[in-house]
Order: C-alpha cells, then structure tokens, then sequence
C-alpha cells in the first residue's frame, strides 16, 4: 500500500517543522521573543497555501445551494 502524501506536500511539512524547531531554539538561546514574532507569519501562509485546503473548500461548493 503505497503512502497518499504527494512529495511536494512532505517536503513542505518537514521544512516547515524544521523552521518551527530551529526558531524555538534560536528563541531559548537568545532569551527573547524576537525569533518566535519574526517568523510569526510562516504557518498562516503554510496553511493558506496547502493543497488540501483548496480542495476541501472547493468540495462544499459544489453542493446545492440551500
């Protein structure tokens, strides 16, 4: 049984949590919240831009209009 995950989709995952680590860390050796704020932005455009989220929303409006 082969995995659904698209390459595409996997890389961005581990990217992402790559990202999300290194400035968790970057945040406890610099005692701040400066590194955390910076990169703030990067899940919101992560989620807005995820394939599956296009889908989902294109799937309710296909239905009929109640």
């Amino acid at each position: 049984m082969r995995s659904r995950i698209p390459w595409p989709s996997l890389i961005v995952g581990l990217v992402a949590a790559f990202v999300a680590v290194a400035t968790i860390v970057q945040a406890v050796r610099q005692g701040s919240w400066g590194p955390v704020i910076a990169t703030g932005w990067l899940p919101a455009v992560i989620v807005a831009t995820w394939p599956a989220a296009f889908r989902r929303c294109r799937l309710r409006r296909r239905g009929q209009a109640g």
